[in-house]
């Protein structure tokens, strides 16, 4: 375990075991970079203060923290020793570590242990409010293309092509970053798999499909009647087909027609076309039978 000493928002120095490293702060910012993600770091006050707790729920506390190097804002989630496996930390933090370079994962970018806690730090990120987006918003598709499709396919996507199963791919685990890009998180329930597993697979599909669901729910006048324009319930239909030789794979969903209404090179997301035409309905019972999606 490495300890950082800072001084006047200055590194000055890096201790391990018996070995003390001293150097100008600009030479000893590199070499944490070098570090960061790869080792774990203890005295977290040295490098962050300002702790603001956004939510405790289960075994996890979320906060906020400040940067004494850089004044910046960051997000962390911090795990009480007693209360979490350590082989399951460890696991989360090679999982993300094997992600930190894939921009719809949640950036790892340090990581502290105490003599009580473990403290995962990341980028900063906000949550999205997604029943207070406007009709206007869900009918543009600006959002639902943005937060599910274009990133959070994508995502599955490497996930799958990693190995790897997020067990909950939902709207409460999609963030979004400065920059306005989605961010999953909640590796703590994800797991590195030894093979390739179908079912798994097939899994965070089902669930991708039932976040479109949900997003249109939130501004639905009807929750058994939600329009999805412009063959969305083709697309949906075929995320939750329960068969799993009927259910379209991640290739076939994210080369779906669905998404030729979005210029794939404009940034942020512009549609092709304005204001989409509400071509189909999705209701309880349809998504168990056929669905003429260009009616």
């Amino acid at each position: 375990m490495l300890k950082w000493k800072c001084q006047e928002n200055k590194l000055i120095s890096l201790h391990f075991q018996q070995i003390n490293i001293q150097a100008g702060n600009e030479d000893l910012l590199i070499l944490k970079k070098h570090l960061d993600c790869k080792a774990t770091y203890v005295g977290i006050r040295e490098i962050y203060d300002n702790v603001i707790i956004i939510q405790q729920s289960g075994i996890a506390k979320t906060c906020t923290l400040k940067s004494k190097l850089d004044e910046k804002m960051y997000f962390c989630k911090c795990y009480k020793k007693q209360q979490v496996e350590k082989y399951k930390i460890y696991e989360q933090l090679i999982i993300l570590r094997k992600l930190v370079d894939f921009k719809n994962v949640a950036r790892l970018i340090d990581f502290f242990e105490s003599s009580n806690s473990y403290y995962l730090i990341f980028e900063e990120m906000s949550r999205v409010h997604y029943h207070s987006l406007s009709h206007e918003d869900i009918q543009s598709m600006m959002f639902v293309y943005q937060i599910i499709y274009q990133d959070i396919l994508c995502c599955i996507k490497v996930l799958i092509s990693n190995r790897i199963f997020h067990s909950q791919i939902t709207l409460q685990n999609i963030l979004i970053d400065k920059d306005q890009n989605c961010r999953l998180v909640g590796f703590d329930h994800a797991e590195q798999l030894t093979e390739e597993n179908a079912v798994l697979n097939s899994l965070m599909l089902t669930m991708a499909g039932n976040a479109m669901i949900k997003l249109y729910q939130y501004n639905s006048v009807s929750k058994d009647s939600i329009s999805i324009p412009d063959y969305g319930n083709s697309l949906v239909q075929g995320l939750l087909e329960t068969k799993l030789d009927q259910q379209i794979n991640i290739e076939q969903a994210l080369s779906h027609e669905y998404f030729e209404y979005f210029d794939y090179n404009s940034s942020p997301m512009k549609q092709q076309q304005i204001v989409p035409k509400l071509k189909s309905f999705i209701t309880q019972q349809s998504l168990s039978s056929p669905i003429d999606s260009h009616n």
